[in-house]
């Protein structure tokens, strides 16, 4: 078995995930939304799932705040998170599907997807399942790096899936069964400490992330500048 060096990790990490910025899940979650897009009935259109899938996502951060009073309802996240799932993979397939994807089709799914999950984030932060402070670090990424992904798109015409293999798919995974995971760690309980271990473990993993964010802006903007000087000679 050989033994990667730093230059190698430090790739791996920050220099993209497999298949071109695409997550783990990506090859098997697009079989799966292929065929519930050709299987879908012709009275539902994509902005009716762009709006199905924001529902799931308030229903989840209801659940999660809800909590606080009612623990029982922690057995609603995942099943909305799985609504949220299918209405925001399934919106875009479907329009491309039917004949093109509009620009209405797509202001839809980025708008609900953006909405899902920035309320997600907030919702977590007044749940008994992660701190608000670790919330607000979460929340911070989140807006790098989609910031980082929309900018990308608009100047490159590249749509980053994914960093490091995991994408929204996977995100939304950790989104469905963190509570689960964070009763098993005694977050709940550990939410009056001082200190809580929760918090020190997400900020510093946040602080990593957006260190590696800037390392590949760097990159980025390198090899942007060689493409236009190399363009500019020709």
């Amino acid at each position: 078995m050989r033994v990667m060096n730093f230059g190698e990790v430090a790739n791996r990490l920050f220099g993209g995930s497999p298949g071109r910025g695409q997550s783990f899940l990506y090859a098997t979650e697009q079989r799966l939304v292929q065929s519930m897009a050709r299987a879908a009935p012709r009275w539902i259109a994509p902005a009716h799932l762009s709006m199905i899938g924001a529902g799931g996502a308030a229903l989840a951060a209801a659940a999660l705040v809800g909590c606080r009073s009612w623990p029982e309802l922690v057995w609603l996240v995942p099943p909305a998170m799985f609504v949220n799932w299918f209405g925001l993979t399934t919106d875009l397939p479907l329009a491309r599907l039917r004949g093109g994807e509009r620009p209405g089709a797509g202001m839809s799914h980025h708008v609900s997807e953006l909405f899902s999950h920035i309320l997600l984030i907030i919702a977590y932060g007044f749940s008994p399942f992660l701190t608000l402070r670790a919330a607000a670090a979460v929340l911070v990424c989140y807006l790098l790096f989609s910031s980082y992904g929309y900018i990308r798109a608009a100047t490159r015409h590249v749509q980053q899936m994914a960093y490091i293999g995991l994408g929204v798919t996977e995100f939304r995974i950790l989104l469905a069964f963190w509570p689960f995971a964070a009763i098993a760690l005694g977050v709940p309980a550990s939410q009056h400490d001082p200190l809580p271990a929760i918090d020190v473990a997400v900020i510093g993993l946040a602080l990593v992330a957006v260190l590696g964010l800037f390392g590949k802006l760097f990159k980025d903007g390198r090899r942007i500048a060689a493409a236009s000087a190399q363009s500019s000679d020709e």
